[in-house]
């Protein structure tokens, strides 16, 4: 007898039929891609309609069609891989990530894949589901660019940058730390930050932290901090690092190293000498019409803060001043001036002076150190005595002045530096050329405004008001009340030939000064030399000691201030000649040659025996 099934209960077909169409409105609105494949041709039997938006394809386009149909064959060939795998094992494959080409681009999928099994087991269907997973994945893309372009810039900054947990543990340390504090990153890494805070400081250090913390910006502050044995003082910013939910996580500090700007800013000073008169010692104030002219080339070529200028002339007679004002009155006059004097110092000194140097570059260099051409980055480099440098770093200044870029001694990544670069010499750089010992391609690129100063032999009527401002700035200098030269002293001063320019001039002052002893100065105070003119400025002849003192003086000059060979030339014994000088110096506190030369070590000898 046949079974009937009740009022409104349904056979299992129509059950089945419902189950279906269930699963069937599931699969064609998730939002991830579903695909079916034959395990046997692998060829695409189902796809939903996430499937036809992420591909940009019709289903029609895809039924009935292999991955080699579609895709490149590369690409065909990575998703058959996938698909043997699943089919071999019998389990799920999971790959994370792969792309996949559209109409629209790349696309990146995760995709699952599983083996649908027959009643005999064996595979019948590849079950595919695919998530996009596009944007996620640029998006970490872009986190993970983010984090090497942040960690590229903590690598090479110039500040010393670290952090250290709510403990107060060092737990970041970039190369510029090592620099500034002295040390390691594996030495510094876990160890407390207030052993880099001298005890004194450590309060006013924990103040500051606790201010941070609470979310309080600081302005950057000037503070002592301990490298090796010694205090250094940095300019130093603190601030707060949080984490995702915007707790505190971390705090950080980036320091810059005073003492290194200070150190190049006297390195720049010793090295550069006293060839030029201070801005405001009245080297401006000018009568010469060919001084005039000098300082109105000087000043509209000063509007171009990229021209190249060489500045030529004797020594002393002003060129560092010249390049001063040049530098004040251009729109880098707010910038660093640093000057360094290219005759002072070796090859391998002048380069790594120049450039700076990459620790371990050489014996002796223990740290990192940036160069006067990375320290006057936004001002101007002063070169002087430039036909002093050495061929090979004659080359790379070529290099730097042509495209602003360098590289330490030592180091292999190029820096830039916008740095002006002006130049001085006293040389004939176009006969240095022909000799081989300049560059003629530099020659040419310093060459472009090449601007002469005269001696002051040659504008004898700016002697008076350059002496008097001079004068002025020595009394200031050493806390003197100021007082004028008499005209009787300014004539002489005028009469004089100043082999030695204004260099010369401003020695002779100093030294009239303290001879003079706060009192007024006059012919006595004056070089030997220089006297000789007195009995035509006073109308009376000066007495036989005098002359006898000049004599000798200039008998000195001759043989370099070698007492043994002057004594033979007067015809006197080395002693006689001795116990005149000692005469002589303890009369006026001083002997002076004929001929004063700053520069020459073995006059500033004879001026101290």
């Amino acid at each position: 007898m046949k079974a009937r099934t009740s009022k409104g209960s349904r056979t299992p077909e129509a059950e089945l039929r419902q189950i279906n169409a269930f699963l069937d409105a599931i699969v064609e609105n998730i939002p991830d891609m579903v695909f079916v494949k034959d395990a046997r041709t692998l060829r695409y039997e189902r796809f939903n309609r996430a499937g036809e938006l992420l591909l940009d394809r019709s289903r029609e386009e895809l039924l009935g069609k292999t991955d080699r149909d579609c895709y490149p064959k590369d690409q065909a060939k990575a998703f058959r891989k996938g698909d043997l795998e699943a089919l071999q094992t019998g389990k799920l494959v999971d790959i994370p990530e792969e792309p996949i080409l559209t109409r629209n681009g790349i696309r990146w999928l995760r995709t699952k894949k599983v083996p649908v099994l027959g009643d005999q087991g064996e595979p019948r269907y590849l079950l595919g589901i695919s998530e996009d997973i596009t944007a996620r994945k640029n998006a970490t893309e872009r986190a993970r660019a983010l984090q090497r372009e942040l960690a590229a810039l903590v690598t090479n900054a110039r500040d010393a940058i670290i952090s250290w947990d709510l403990n107060g543990l060092i737990v970041s340390w970039n190369p510029a730390a090592e620099a500034v504090y002295g040390k390691p990153a594996e030495h510094a890494i876990g160890t407390p930050v207030e052993s880099l805070v001298p005890v004194a400081f450590r309060t006013s250090f924990r103040a500051a932290q606790k201010k941070v913390q609470n979310g309080m910006q600081l302005a950057p502050m000037v503070v002592r901090r301990l490298r090796e044995d010694c205090e250094i003082e940095v300019e130093e910013s603190l601030f707060l690092i949080r984490d995702e939910s915007g707790r505190p996580l971390r705090l950080a500090s980036m320091a810059r190293d005073l003492t290194e700007l200070a150190r190049l800013k006297h390195a720049a000073e010793v090295l550069a000498g006293s060839d030029h008169v201070p801005p405001g010692s009245g080297g401006e104030l000018t009568h010469s019409s060919r001084m005039r002219e000098v300082l109105k080339i000087a000043d509209a070529v000063a509007e171009d803060d990229r021209a190249t200028v060489v500045l030529l002339g004797e020594t002393g007679v002003g060129k560092g001043w010249l390049a001063h004002r040049i530098h004040a009155k251009s729109a880098r006059g707010k910038g660093p001036f640093l000057e360094v004097n290219c005759a002072s110092l070796g090859p391998q000194l002048i380069e790594s002076e120049l450039f700076g140097h990459e620790r371990g570059a050489f014996t002796g260099a223990v740290q990192q150190k940036r160069g006067l051409v990375e320290a006057a980055a936004g001002g101007t480099l002063f070169l002087d005595e430039v036909g002093e440098l050495p061929l090979e770093v004659q080359a790379r200044l070529l290099t730097f002045m042509d495209r602003q870029t360098f590289r330490r001694v030592g180091g292999t990544c190029p820096l830039k530096a916008d740095a002006r670069i002006l130049a001085a010499t006293n040389q004939n750089l176009m006969r240095a050329v022909t000799a081989g010992r300049f560059r003629e391609d530099l020659y040419y690129r310093l060459s472009v405004f090449p601007i002469e100063v005269p001696p002051l032999r040659e504008r004898r009527e700016d002697i008076p008001a350059l002496a008097g401002r001079l004068l002025e700035g020595l009394q200031r200098r050493d806390g003197q009340k100021i007082q004028s030269l008499p005209n009787d002293v300014v004539t002489l001063l005028q009469r004089h030939g100043w082999p030695g320019n204004v260099r010369e001039l401003r020695n002779v002052l100093e030294r009239a000064l303290i001879l003079s002893r706060n009192r007024s100065i006059g012919i006595e105070h004056l070089p030997v030399d220089m006297r000789t003119h007195a009995s035509e400025v006073s109308g009376s002849p000066i007495s036989l000691c005098e002359a006898e003192r000049l004599h000798i003086g200039r008998v000195l000059d001759s043989v370099d201030g070698n007492r043994s060979r002057a004594a033979k030339l007067l015809g006197i014994s080395r002693s006689t000649l001795k116990r005149k000088m000692t005469l002589w110096r303890r009369k006026d506190s001083g002997f002076t040659s004929h001929r004063p030369s700053a520069a020459s070590p073995k006059s500033r000898k004879l001026r101290s025996t």
